[in-house]
């Protein structure tokens, strides 16, 4: 009987030996894996290797103090919505600089607001931005050169 408790000691100890040996290398695993989600450094990839297997148990613990606060797919989140915050909004206007002053001017505009520059006109009969050398409307076919002459009577 007492050979029969001794084998279940020692069955008991090799079960909680390979659980504690499963245990390390699964954290071992872990701390490899979380340092290629956090740095691209092969250096810190080494020592998170050596953190991971050397000390058993210490090693990983050490390694949650080092390893940098964020992964990098956090990072690169956290970036993309900064450049977000501090971009300008767009209305979806489509904006050019004026010739003259060369501040940013909407495109649709027909005369700078800021230099008073001209860059187009209104066809009076479609009402459609023309450019100043055009003698004719192209959508409407009005004739928008100089205004008509009108004749008097006498």
């Amino acid at each position: 009987m007492i050979a029969d408790v001794g084998g279940i000691v020692i069955g008991v100890v090799v079960a909680a030996v390979i659980y504690v040996v499963v245990l390390w290398l699964a954290l071992a695993f872990y701390v490899m894996r979380d340092a290629y989600r956090r740095s691209s450094s092969p250096t810190f990839h080494m020592t998170a290797r050596v953190l991971g297997l050397v000390p058993p148990f210490l090693g990983p613990l050490v390694y949650l103090v080092l390893r940098p606060p964020r992964t990098l797919e956090e990072q690169r989140a956290l970036a993309l919505e900064e450049q977000a915050l501090f971009e300008p909004p767009t209305d979806g206007v489509v904006s050019r600089p004026c010739p003259t002053c060369g501040r940013e001017i909407e495109q649709e505009f027909i005369v700078c607001p800021y230099c008073r520059t001209q860059f187009a006109r209104r066809c009076v009969n479609c009402d459609r931005s023309l450019r100043l050398g055009w003698a004719l409307c192209p959508y409407c076919a009005t004739e928008v050169g100089a205004p008509p002459l009108t004749r008097t009577a006498r």
